[in-house]
């Protein structure tokens, strides 16, 4: 699995972000819950809102990232207010009637194919209710940046892991195939004891492909946002962040 070799290094690198919680808290007190959590991982998201008082479901595949999500949970005194399964977020196996859902931080591009996005979409909006809230944060493309990438490895940073205090070293290498819409990665963490990597691909997903996806699964009242402080989207924004409602009234 994706991430399954590289988890002890997940929060260390990618779990450093922290810009996002609040756009998920305004949302959250918006919608109130239950909540889920698509993608959720070591359970970065689904702890800061269960404190704040919410529910939350958060489901993903990997178990090592689950793993550590558990102690996280159970080192927060938060057991009675998230519940973590393991399962492919494409048909989580949990009820409906979700206020507010979300696919956090480019969990959504692990979607590589437009029938299995579309699947994705179709199956979160019947977990929801009715007037209940999707959210989808993903990378805004920029085809500039994207062609100028290199497929060779290069030190990206040094990161100090805070339990050992040890050095450790993050390699990274990404190329993209711009007329498939696919981007590469290799991740490498290397300490002086041991070396750990992974492999994998990420969709290039566009504004619009994302708003006719949406509007095909059935989602209403679509709005895009380039930021956590939900600026209005434009062409050249960082992120590309979906808000899209199912529909309080439905066929």
């Amino acid at each position: 699995m994706t991430f399954d070799p590289i988890a002890r290094f997940y929060d260390l690198d990618d779990g450093r972000l922290s810009e996002d919680i609040d756009l998920y808290l305004g949302f959250a007190r918006k919608t109130g819950g239950p909540i889920l959590d698509l993608g959720v991982g070591s359970a970065r998201l689904a702890i800061p809102l269960a404190r704040a008082g919410f529910h939350v479901t958060g489901v993903d595949i990997s178990p090592e990232m689950l793993d550590i999500g558990r102690e996280r949970v159970a080192a927060a005194g938060l057991n009675d207010r998230i519940q973590l399964l393991q399962a492919d977020f494409i048909a989580p196996p949990v009820g409906d009637g979700f206020a507010l859902a979300y696919c956090g931080y480019n969990a959504f591009l692990h979607l590589i194919e437009g029938a299995e996005q579309m699947r994705a979409l179709q199956n979160w909006r019947a977990l929801l209710r009715p007037g209940g809230l999707l959210v989808l944060d993903v990378e805004n493309p920029q085809l500039e940046a994207l062609a100028g990438l290199s497929e060779t490895l290069e030190l990206e940073e040094a990161l100090i892991e805070p339990e050992t205090g040890r050095a450790v070293r993050k390699y990274s290498a990404a190329w993209a195939d711009l007329p498939d819409q696919v981007l590469y990665l290799r991740r490498v963490y290397e300490t002086d004891d041991g070396r750990w990597e992974t492999s994998f691909r990420v969709r290039i997903l566009f504004q619009r492909e994302l708003a006719l996806l949406l509007a095909c699964a059935g989602f209403s009242d679509m709005r895009f946002y380039g930021d956590y402080d939900l600026t209005p989207w434009e062409p050249d924004s960082l992120r590309l962040i979906a808000v899209a409602q199912r529909a309080r009234e439905e066929d």
